[in-house]
């Protein structure tokens, strides 16, 4: 739910196949986020395929390092939705829970790899003040070992997820009652 209204796939469907197409490669529900932008379903689809590559697409960064930038982005920008949502996307593509479960309340409580810590110290700093961004701070990537394609691609997470967030925080999206338990 969000505070406005949704478009019911029932009724729409484009909207309906976008969302069996969506369920059909999740095994999930669509999310709140999507069906906040139900009424646009256009441009739904374009951020669907947009959150896949970017989350999912052929790159240099592994699947956990993409998630945990969405937990440090989410947690920086205080968006409660996303951190839980992305915290537990974390928690399925990795063996080590426990370290990257506490990302979400703190990254530098956790102890992280060289890599790790380079990537939340970027795009935390790309989220609150991308103004202050400097060459060094590309420089600091590349010392923990990323070459340019992992360093473009930890841009593109970091600023996927404060679009995301901004989707959100700015239509009051809720969390799914599933992800209450």
């Amino acid at each position: 739910m969000a505070w406005i209204k949704e478009n019911e796939p029932s009724k729409d469907k484009y909207l309906k196949s976008l969302y069996e197409d969506a369920e059909n490669r999740t095994g999930e529900t669509v999310a709140n986020v999507f069906k906040a932008q139900s009424l646009t379903p256009e441009i739904l689809r374009e951020h669907m395929r947009f959150y896949e590559t970017t989350m999912f697409g052929k790159g240099e960064l592994p699947i956990a390092f993409r998630e945990m930038i969405g937990v440090v982005v989410s947690k920086a920008n205080e968006c409660p939705y996303c951190v839980s949502h992305h915290t537990r996307a974390l928690l399925k593509v990795t063996t080590d829970k426990k370290r990257l479960a506490q990302i979400g309340e703190d990254f530098r409580r956790v102890e992280l790899s060289k890599a790790e810590e380079a990537i939340c110290l970027y795009a935390e700093k790309l989220t609150k003040s991308s103004f202050k961004m400097t060459e060094k701070d590309i420089d600091s990537l590349r010392v923990a070992g990323l070459n340019d394609q992992a360093i473009v691609e930890v841009n593109q997470v970091a600023a996927y997820y404060n679009y995301v967030n901004r989707i959100v925080d700015g239509l009051g999206v809720e969390l799914e009652a599933t992800m209450h338990e």
